[in-house]
């Protein structure tokens, strides 16, 4: 499969699991950290974000091995931070019923924190890279770093509702970085030569 497409996958998911999140919510375990969502539906969720993660690990690499010097390096940065952030997508479905007090959900929130320090440093510190350079990749990782540092402020000061929707549009600008790669990948693509007629 084209490594578009895997990306385009990547970041449809997530949308596709919030669509499910208002017929899977519970009144029950109101101090547990998968609540208002069922536990096993919480699982399944993380999940699903965790493979979309993953697939969105294929386009900074892609991005990485196209481009060279930091613009690349930092493209790698935002990988590592991708699939880190991945690890506690599953980490966070495994504990879905840990009470909120458990010291266990400290580490959990400090590994977000730190991925997602990596994410936000390598793609805006790659876009920026690429500017001078006229690359196709440069506005599409600018304008997703930036809006993924503003859905963090928005999760974290205006609440849950808000932050998680900040979030699925986060998601859905890596569509644009998706246009962008398989665009590049025309480029690159060898012309069929056709024989002569007659």
């Amino acid at each position: 499969m084209r490594k578009w497409i895997l990306v385009m996958i990547g970041a449809v998911l997530p949308l596709l699991g919030g669509a499910s999140l208002g017929s899977i919510t519970t009144d029950e375990g109101s101090h547990t950290w998968s609540h208002p969502v069922q536990p096993t539906a919480f699982l399944w969720m993380s999940v699903g974000l965790m493979v979309s993660h993953l697939l969105i690990v294929v386009g900074y690499l892609e991005v990485a091995r196209r481009t060279t010097g930091p613009a690349s390096t930092l493209a790698k940065v935002a990988a590592v931070g991708t699939v880190a952030v991945a690890a506690c997508e599953l980490w966070s479905g495994l504990v879905a019923r840990t009470d909120l007090d458990a010291p266990v959900l400290t580490a959990l929130n400090a590994g977000y924190a730190i991925s997602g320090i990596l994410i936000a440093v390598g793609t805006v510190g790659s876009g920026l890279a690429l500017r001078s350079t006229g690359s196709r990749f440069a506005l599409p990782l600018l304008v997703n770093g930036t809006f993924f540092v503003i859905a963090l402020l928005l999760r974290s000061f205006a609440g849950d509702g808000v932050g998680i929707a900040a979030l699925t549009v986060w998601s859905l600008l890596y569509c644009w970085l998706a246009l962008s790669l398989r665009a590049a990948a025309n480029e690159t693509r060898p012309a069929v030569v056709l024989p002569a007629a007659g």
